[in-house]
């Protein structure tokens, strides 16, 4: 069973149809890239995907369950996480009292209003984990916007993680980074850690589509034109006819 799968998938705003026909699906700990120019359609087809916005016609399916036209967060608890290009922290509350408001947020248990969310044990060591797998554990009690870009990007995605997602949509990961703070986020997404999880990213950063991607979308004008390993990506005859000396391939 695809961990990912979507058919036929139509989406059009104001009768511009911006998505046509989009297929394709993901196995469980596979790593796809999505490229194409600016205006192909990347970030509706996530936004599509997360619920933010409903197609016109076509399917999507989460572990073979029709999540087609449910809610954001209902998608979300059934293990269909994503990260923004935006930052989406809370700036004013400390980098511990993001990751816990994210679990506090995507699992279920008992709490009282007056309680700090601190007390929760399991909670805070889980949170703790999670920082310490990017290097952010002894940055806990600093304020989110304290913290770098590159930082920031890493806190983004564990709170995406947090939920335990079965797939996770990425939106330009790498945006705004330097080399090696990419090469750390590329290196985190390959950890075995991560082995399980189906990962679908919109990168401009070819090092990081080759670097981590199994396989990659090429999508053009609301169209998948290509799909393949970066090798027969780069030999695609209508994918170079497209871009080469028209529009960067990423």
């Amino acid at each position: 069973m695809a961990m990912l799968r979507v058919n036929d998938l139509f989406v059009s705003y104001s009768g511009l149809q911006v998505l046509q026909g989009i297929s394709f699906s993901m196995e469980r700990g596979e790593k796809v890239a999505l490229i194409g120019p600016n205006g192909a359609g990347k970030t509706t087809l996530l936004n599509a995907l997360t619920g933010l916005i409903l197609p016109q016609s076509g399917q999507i399916e989460l572990l073979g369950r029709d999540i087609t036209h449910r809610a954001t967060h209902v998608r979300a608890s059934l293990g269909l996480a994503r990260s923004f290009q935006v930052s989406s922290l809370f700036p004013q509350l400390s980098v511990l009292e993001n990751v816990l408001l994210a679990l506090h947020g995507l699992h279920r248990s008992s709490y009282q209003m007056l309680r700090p969310i601190t007390a929760y044990k399991g909670n805070l060591e889980k949170a703790e984990e999670f920082l310490e797998s990017v290097d952010l554990l002894a940055k806990r009690n600093l304020p989110s916007r304290s913290l770098s870009h590159g930082e920031q990007r890493r806190l983004e995605l564990i709170l995406s993680l947090a939920g335990g997602p079965v797939a996770l949509l990425l939106d330009e990961p790498t945006a705004g980074l330097t080399r090696e703070e990419s090469s750390a986020l590329a290196a985190m997404l390959r950890s075995p850690s991560h082995r399980h999880l189906a990962v679908l990213f919109v990168a401009h950063d070819l090092d990081l589509v080759y670097t981590v991607a199994e396989r990659i979308l090429v999508l053009y004008y609301g169209t998948i034109i290509a799909e393949g390993t970066a090798e027969q990506i780069q030999a695609n005859q209508d994918v170079r006819k497209i871009y080469v000396g028209e529009d960067d391939v990423a």
